[in-house]
């Protein structure tokens, strides 16, 4: 067995340390408890979690020496260059499929398979029954999550995002922004109207937005920029008001695990009263599998949704374009989520070379893909 490693970086956590020390405020949002201030190395973190995932925890590693200054530099300059916003979008993608709410989310689907064939086998007698002589989700799992996600989702995401704008958010004064354990929050406010059961959280549609709260005082802000508008055009740095302050840790407070951080003990009045007011907007992982009557009592349609954060009430700070032609459920680049097809598929036969830069092999797919549409 290995020893405990994170699923969420402590060059992350350490945005919301308190003051200079090592420590962080944290506060279990469900049944709300606040805790107070503790070590930040011990924080979002499990036994072996990367150990049936060979080379995930050194992947992660390495890059994790490379974001590390640069958010640390966005912080403190409240700005960005070209190569950190390459890198901005990496962090995104990384922290939103390698947490352990992430990795639960996945399993939801295969394990919900799997009990079903496994108990229709218990029930036919082909089986037997666990010695408790109850069958249930939860007797099960499945090991090498993390290192798939790792392997299918990030690259995938990672080339989406660089059709996406950003926007750094920063909170006024005497408002902060907390941060959780599972602290990328995806959501589609243009799909909000559509009454569909699905969210609309693919990182391909139209609408798609991401945030992840970067320090107390800072988050980053993903949007689409055909759909929406967040302040001026010139300006990298939007300042927003308390009441979109409360509405992005409202948000956080729906997507944490188990728990959420803080830079600042005094913060707890106001914690409890975001536990109240927001907490029935939480759901368990098990409602993103959605159970949909069949034409009979013996079919049921299974549904997987994206767990995507629902707005409390609508924000200012974003608002949508005057128009907007796009439709709902649409992709919001076809021809570039086509060629970024067409790259998993060559990476799957060609992976990429020691020296080889993901988006120069994705100019050559690009390169191909243009050669055979004028043959």
């Amino acid at each position: 067995m290995k020893g405990n490693e994170h699923f969420l970086p402590q060059h992350y956590l350490r945005q919301f340390r308190i003051g200079d020390s090592k420590l962080i405020g944290i506060a279990k949002v469900a049944p709300f408890r606040f805790i107070g201030a503790g070590p930040i190395r011990g924080q979002c973190q499990k036994q072996s979690f990367y150990g049936d995932s060979p080379g995930a925890d050194k992947l992660l590693g390495s890059t994790e020496s490379d974001l590390a200054p640069v958010v640390a530099d966005v912080v403190k300059r409240q700005d960005f260059n070209s190569p950190q916003l390459v890198a901005l979008r990496l962090l995104a993608v990384l922290l939103h499929v390698r947490t352990r709410k992430a990795i639960e989310t996945a399993k939801v689907f295969p394990k919900h398979i799997a009990y079903k064939v496994i108990k229709h086998g218990i029930e036919t007698g082909r089986v037997p029954p666990p010695p408790s002589g109850r069958w249930t989700e939860d007797m099960m799992d499945f090991g090498g999550v993390a290192g798939f996600l790792i392997k299918e989702a990030v690259i995938r995401c990672w080339m989406e995002m660089q059709t996406m704008q950003l926007k750094l958010i920063r909170s006024p004064q005497s408002d902060y922004f907390i941060a959780s354990d599972n602290p990328v929050v995806i959501l589609n406010q243009f799909s909000s109207q559509a009454d569909s059961p699905r969210s609309f959280a693919g990182f391909s549609l139209t609408g798609f937005q991401l945030l992840l709260p970067a320090s107390p005082d800072l988050c980053l802000f993903f949007f689409d920029q055909k759909v929406y508008k967040v302040g001026s055009r010139s300006s990298r740095l939007v300042v927003i008001s308390p009441e979109d302050v409360e509405i992005i840790n409202a948000l956080q407070f729906q997507s944490a695990d188990s728990c959420v951080y803080f830079h600042d003990l005094s913060l707890e009045a106001q914690l409890r009263a975001l536990a109240t007011k927001y907490g029935a907007l939480r759901s368990s992982v098990r409602d993103t599998l959605r159970h949909i009557p069949g034409r009979n009592d013996r079919e049921e349609l299974l549904h997987m949704r994206a767990p995507a954060g629902r707005l409390p009430s609508q924000w200012r700070f974003c608002r949508y374009r005057r128009r907007v032609t796009a439709q709902i459920g649409s992709q919001r680049d076809p021809a570039w989520s086509e060629s970024i097809k067409c790259l998993m598929h060559d990476l799957d036969k060609n992976p990429l070379g020691v020296n080889e830069h993901i988006f120069t092999r994705h100019h050559k797919v690009i390169d191909e893909m243009e050669t055979v549409a004028v043959k």
